[in-house]
């Protein structure tokens, strides 16, 4: 596996994603909750991955208040 590979698959906290991706945590949460967000609660955290994240960046639909100045690399 390759160090990319690694980093991209490393368990973050939701806040750390929420700064990472410029996302409220409270919503990265609710994502998580509703099954949006591929995410896993460890104890009374919820953790994901930056490729998971990505992933629901990429999912997202063009509807109500679309954010278009979220940008992958």
């Amino acid at each position: 596996m390759s160090g990319e590979s690694e980093n991209e698959n490393r368990l973050i906290s939701l806040p750390e994603a929420a700064k990472i991706y410029d996302f409220n945590p409270i919503y990265l949460a609710s994502l998580a909750r509703r099954g949006r967000l591929r995410a896993q609660k460890i104890g009374t955290s919820w953790v994901t991955t930056p490729k998971d994240v990505k992933e629901y960046i990429r999912s997202r639909q063009k509807r109500g208040v679309y954010r278009d100045d979220i940008k992958l690399d």
